[in-house]
Formats: structure tokens, sequence, C-alpha cells
């Protein structure tokens, strides 16, 4: 099983960091459209963090990790 997680970060109000991950995303997910999705979430100001109010794109990652069952 493969599975794609989307990490985006921010950065907060009190210079600290906020992280928000997205399991699952197809991977026809373009850089753009992360882009805009996160300037959203900041312009919205949907998420509070301990730090107070995001403020700004840190970074973004799509990990993907395989899962391999193992015969027993």
């Amino acid at each position: 099983m493969i599975e794609r997680i989307l990490n985006m970060k921010f950065n907060d109000a009190a210079d600290g960091k906020f992280t928000f991950a997205i399991k699952d995303v197809k991977p026809e997910l373009k850089d753009a459209d992360i882009k805009v999705a996160m300037e959203s979430i900041i312009a919205k100001d949907i998420f509070l963090s301990k730090g107070g109010k995001l403020g700004s794109i840190a970074e973004a990652q799509i990990v993907t990790k395989e899962t391999t069952d193992v015969a027993l």
C-alpha cells in the first residue's frame, strides 16, 4: 500500500511553526494548488496555533510511504 501525506508548515505570530497534514492526497496535486490552499488557510484564519495566528507559509512536502505486509 502506498500512502501520500501532504505536510503544510506555517509560521505563526510567535515565530513558531504549525504543521497541518492531509492524508491520501491525489498524485496529480500540483505545487501551485498547494500554495493557493495554504494562502487561503492563512487568509481565512482557519487555524490558531499555540503561538497565535498563522502568519506565513514556511514550507510544504508530500511524503510518500510504502507499506508491505509480511506473510507470517
